[in-house]
Parts: C-alpha cells; structure tokens; sequence
C-alpha cells in the first residue's frame, strides 16, 4: 500500500501539480545556470578583450616580433624554479605566439629534473630542427625514463649540440653510454660525463669508445673517472672533474690514453679529478701539449701519487693554477719549474696559488724561471713567504740598482676566503694603531713596486670576505699616502671545486640544476617513512608556478 493511496483525491491532483511546477523550475534552473555560464563566458572574454586592447598601448607591444625574440632569448640566462619559456608563453595571447615560434626558446631539455615526457615531446615539436641542449641525470633509475630517452631523444641525437650525462652511479651511466656507441652527433659541442656516487659504482668498468660515427665539432669536453674513447675531434678544453671521488681515481694510463688523441689541439687543460699515479712507467716521456695554454691542477690530482710534468709537457704555457696542493706537491712542480726554465715556462704570464701550503723553498730561483709574468694570485693566509720573497727582492734591486725579480708584474690578486675582522680585540689600545701584519706587508710591496719602477697596475680582493679587508687595506693606502687601483670580486671560496667554473661556463648550469636536483631527492628521503623512498618521474616541485603547462 502506497503512501498516497490515502490522499483524497484532491490532494492527489494538487501532488501532481506540485510536481510539475518543480520539474519546470528544475529546467528553468538549468537554463539559468547555462545562461549564468555564457555570461561569465562572455565576461571573460570581453575583459581579456579589454586587457588585450590596453596590452597593445604599452611600449613592449610597439616592439616587433623578431626584437621580442631576442629580448626572450636573453632572458633564458636568468635560473628560475620553472623554465622561462614556460612563464613568457603564459603572459598574454602575443606573447605566447611570439613563444612558441621561437624554436631557441625550446631547445633546452633537462632530463628528468624539468620535463615530463609529455613536454620532451612538446619541446622537441617546437625546437623543430633548432640544436638542442641536453642534460640527462641525475636520477634515470626510472624505466620510463630510460625508454623515452632511447626511444625519443636518442633518435634525435643528430641535433645535439651540448650534452651533460650527470648519473647517481657508474653502472647506470655505463648502461646510458652503451648507447652513444654506434651513433653520430655531427652537431655535438660540448660534452659533460660525470658520476656522483663511488658507492654504488665499485669495480673496474672497461674503456668504452662513444660516436664512433663520428662527432666532429666537438671541441669542449668535461669528464668524470670513467674510461672513455674520445672520437676523432679537435678538442681544444679537456676537465678531469673529481667525482665520484678518491676511493675510484682515474688510472693514470686512461688519463694519458684521453689526452693523446687530442694533444695537438688541446688549449686548456682542468686536472680536479683524482688521478693515480703511482704504476707510471719509467723513463716515459711525457705527452707534448704543444697549444696548451691554461692549465689549472687541483690537489685531487696529486694525491695518489700523479706527477703533472712526468706525464704532460706544456711549452706554450700562459695561465697556470694551482689549487689546494699541500707543500709536498708543490715543491716538484717548484723545481720542475727552476729547473726546465726558460724552455718551458718562457711564455708564463698569470700564476695563480688559491689556497696552496707554499713550500719552504721556494727561493728567488721560481720568480727568475718566470720571469715573464704579469698577473701573480695568491691567497691570503698562504701569502706571507711568496709576499716576503717579493719585497725583499724588490729592497735589495732598490739598493743596488738591479733588475727586479718579476719586472712586468702589473696585476696582483688577494683571495680572501676566510672571515676578516676590523676589530681586533687581541691588542692593546697603544697598539690598535699598528697595521695587520698582511696589511703591512701588502703596503710594503706596493710601495717597493713603485720605488724599482715597476708599479702595480691592479690589485684584485676575491672571495666572500674581500669586502671587509677591502675596507681596511683603503683605510691604511690613505695613512700610508699610496694609491692603487682596486677591484672587488665578492663571492664564494675560489678554492671550492665549483667556483673553478664561472657563472658564464656552460657546465655551471648543469651542475646548479643537478645540485639541486640532488638536495630535492635528500630532502625526499629523509621525509620518507620506513624506508620507502622511490621517486616517481615527475615529482619534482618546480616553484609556485608548477600547475602551467608548456
């Protein structure tokens, strides 16, 4: 029995009514709310109408398309948490039209740290044949990762014209190598091979040849201690860079086996990595570098036992550093020097010490062997002996009337990487007069510079702290009535490996995004629970404008 079969009958037909004037309204509603829809629709769009016309009047619209591109273009060298490209093509509707036909916009693809396949195959459409720039790494664990790079990427190896491999561990960058063998990169400029964690990669690994199909153009390349074959190119920068670290140096015949090929060409030689040394050869000559011009050593490379001047030979030689070396890996590079000077070293016009132990016999005979240099660095701390040297040299050619030791020496450079205080509690109040000692001694060699006709030029202060020394070494050259023109570089530690790499380098943007990169993935770890930390493709944070779309 219904619940209605009770009502009259009237009451039945007022239900019935009820209920058609409520399905009326019911579609009534919903014309309502269609008709609400289209007029915030067309509100919508009447305003971006309205914004559009008022974008037209400001001055960057009067500018045309192609000077629009160049202004993007430019913009690409600032680092942001999402790519520019993205943020200029959601600007306005001619901006983004501007964007997405400008295939140099796209043309930077950061593996997995940036781009989701979805975007890869975005970018790659708008680049169109536009050289590209690839940085894979550091996390490929990922099968999906690995399937489109070999599936989508690989395939347009051709238009590779800057590649960074940057892995977590060397067996899963061997496995990313395997297939650069057989391919040719006819557009390839730079290369960057590098692997981070020692742990995961223990073991021997064999040489592998990579472009055996050729890569031609390749002229800058940066590796880790990974034994690779180099194709057939005039590779004028060579980096041995420290990772994955001490405990897997690269052997010393691997070094030299990297360096041959491309010894005629090679004009700027970084040794930072760890290299061992200690199975050379006797009585092997070592290989002639005959257009090398810069050569920077790190302490890294001297500590299992490699000796630089045993195995390479630099003739031409302009720029020379040497960083973080201790005393004993010092002095054979000193008398190396002594002892081959003027045939090796006659064309030496910078030396650079950043947080080096000088040796204690260092002696006038290193200042005689160089005689040609015009740019002397140092940093302060380890400056005192070489400091000392200068001045006393510059006394006695003052009384004596001779030729000084370093006579075209214009340019001095201070590395200040430790804090500098103004005020000095350790002293009495008679004393607070008196000048720092390294104060001192830096208005004693200007001074001499001047008095034996051989004054500086320039004198540079880097490093975090140089703003402070700055202060005071201008408070005392205005007391001591001495002028000299100075300029202020503050900024990280030179002696940090990094900072051996300037912001202009092409490799310090890769290794800014992985270091990030690196931190995300830590950060990821330590808030995961009971172990479980897998990351999927694509998780990465990247700023508060993540929701947009390429």
């Amino acid at each position: 029995m219904t619940l209605t079969s009770g009502l009259s009958e009237a009451a039945q037909k007022e239900e019935e009514e009820l209920t058609l004037r409520i399905a009326a309204l019911e579609v009534k509603k919903q014309e309502l709310t269609s008709g609400l829809f289209h007029v915030q629709q067309t509100m919508r769009s009447l305003q971006s109408r309205i914004a559009q016309i008022k974008n037209e009047t400001a001055p960057i619209s009067c500018l045309p398309s192609d000077v629009l591109e160049i202004i993007f273009d430019e913009s690409r060298r600032f680092r942001r948490p999402l790519p520019i490209e993205v943020q200029l093509s959601h600007v306005c509707r001619r901006w983004r039209q501007v964007a997405l036909n400008t295939p140099s916009l796209w043309n930077t693809l950061r593996v997995p740290i940036l781009h989701r396949e979805s975007a890869i195959k975005a970018y790659l459409y708008r680049c169109n044949q536009c050289p590209l720039s690839v940085h894979l790494g550091p996390q490929l664990s990922d099968r999906r990762i690995m399937d489109v790079i070999t599936s989508v990427l690989i395939p347009r190896i051709g238009q590779f014209r800057e590649l960074i491999l940057d892995t977590q561990d060397r067996q899963e960058l061997y496995s990313l190598l395997c297939h650069l063998v057989n391919t040719a990169a006819p557009c390839l400029q730079r290369l960057k091979i590098t692997s981070s964690d020692p742990a995961r990669g223990q073991g021997s690994y064999p040489p592998i040849e990579i472009f055996k199909q050729g890569a031609p153009l390749l002229s800058d390349v940066r590796l880790s201690a990974l034994p690779i074959t180099l194709p057939q190119a005039a590779v004028s920068t060579l980096h041995f860079d420290p990772l994955p670290g001490p405990v897997i140096p690269l052997p010393r015949s691997h070094l030299l086996s990297i360096i041959t090929p491309v010894a005629s060409s090679l004009t700027v030689l970084y040794l930072k990595g760890f290299v061992s040394g200690f199975h050379e050869e006797p009585g092997s000559a070592p290989v002639v570098l005959p257009a090398l011009r810069e050569l920077v050593v790190h302490g890294h490379a001297m500590i299992h036992g490699f000796n630089v001047f045993r195995n390479i030979s630099a003739p031409s030689l302009r720029f020379f550093t040497l960083c973080s070396l201790k005393r004993q890996a010092l002095s054979p590079i000193h008398k190396f020097m002594t002892r081959t000077s003027p045939d090796q070293f006659r064309s030496l016009r910078s030396l650079h010490y950043i947080d080096c132990e000088m040796d204690d016999d260092l002696d006038i005979y290193l200042p005689h062997a160089t005689s040609g240099l015009t740019h002397l660095s140092v940093s302060l701390g380890s400056h005192t002996h070489l400091m000392r040297l200068l001045s006393n040299s510059d006394k006695q050619a003052a009384l004596h009337r001779t030729k000084p030791l370093w006579p075209r020496l214009r340019t001095l450079t201070f590395h200040v990487a430790s804090p500098w205080s103004q005020d000095r509690d350790d002293v009495e109040s008679d004393e607070e007069d008196e000048l720092p000692p390294a104060i001192a001694l830096l208005l004693d060699v200007i001074q001499l510079r001047k008095t034996v006709g051989t004054e500086l030029e320039l004198l540079r202060l880097e490093g975090p702290h140089a703003r402070a020394f700055h202060d005071e070494l201008t408070l005392a050259l205005i007391k001591s009535q001495l002028q000299v023109n100075i300029d202020v570089l503050p900024g990280l530690s030179p002696d940090n490996d990094s900072q051996l790499l300037s912001s202009g380098d092409w490799a310090y943007s890769g290794l800014f995004y992985g270091s990030q990169y690196r931190t995300h993935l830590y950060r990821k770890m330590q808030s995961g629970s009971h172990g479980q930390h897998h990351l999927h493709w694509g998780s990465v944070p990247r700023g508060p404008g993540s929701s947009l779309s390429p």
